[in-house]
């Protein structure tokens, strides 16, 4: 019997026969496009950024060709790779700081300067709750008094990852779900339990809720995914 593979070696096969469609996606998120609008809108600064999860590199890429320099963080060597050859081809490297590693253990970020960011389907894949503890506290150490952050995520309703929870799950607000095509697990969230839990150092400011079909592994499935952009709360800045 062969040994479980681990988070980092399941995604690597992911990212390497693309099976979801985010990790083969050349376009930048859609909920990270309609932040970014969002903030210019408000007139926020937008100057130095972290992609948490970076993938292959999509958002990282479309941040850094706005001005901004971004810091990617992925467990995946493979994807880490692909985004540092895309960065070199676009003549963006200099603006790109990609860097293999598990954002679950302290971000190598030094100070409090970050003005954005952004997580578009890694925080779900985060599985234990002490881990999840940990990645909120990591990203308050980076934050900026003025900072801002977007987290994008599948629903506790959502088509594809909805028809592997239970009802209890579903009425708690998270619930464990295992792709049973590439085996990668994940976490489900009602958007109530993700706002509880960012609450009170981060305050909603917006938010996106998408319904729209996906092909997913050859099939379609109608989604239901959240964006929720968060600003700090200076009443709970700790420099």
């Amino acid at each position: 019997m062969s040994e479980p593979r681990s988070p980092t070696e399941l995604w690597a096969a992911e990212y390497q026969a693309g099976g979801v469609p985010s990790s083969v996606r050349i376009a930048p998120s859609g909920a990270v496009v309609w932040a970014v609008g969002a903030l210019q809108r408000r007139n926020f600064p937008l100057r130095i950024a972290v992609d948490v999860g970076c993938g292959r590199g999509r958002n990282s890429l479309f941040l850094a060709a706005m001005g901004l320099r971004v810091t990617a963080l992925d467990f995946t060597a493979n994807a880490i790779a692909a985004l540092t050859q895309e960065a070199k081809k676009r003549r963006l490297d200099d603006k790109i700081r990609a860097v293999v590693h598990d954002v679950v253990e302290p971000w190598p970020i030094g100070g409090q300067d970050v003005d954005l960011v952004i997580d578009t389907f890694c925080f779900k894949h985060i599985t234990q709750r002490e881990w999840r503890q940990g990645y909120k506290q990591h990203l308050l150490d980076v934050l900026s008094v003025r900072g801002h952050y977007l987290i994008s995520f599948a629903s506790v309703g959502d088509g594809y990852y909805g028809r592997y929870t239970q009802p209890t799950d579903v009425a708690s607000g998270a619930a464990m779900v295992v792709d049973p095509v590439n085996g990668i697990p994940s976490v489900l969230f009602s958007r109530e339990a993700i706002v509880k839990f960012f609450a009170p150092e981060l305050v909603l400011l917006d938010e996106l809720k998408n319904n729209k079909p996906v092909v997913i592994h050859g099939a379609t499935y109608e989604r239901e995914t959240y964006a929720l952009l968060f600003r700090r709360s200076p009443r709970h800045f700790v420099s």
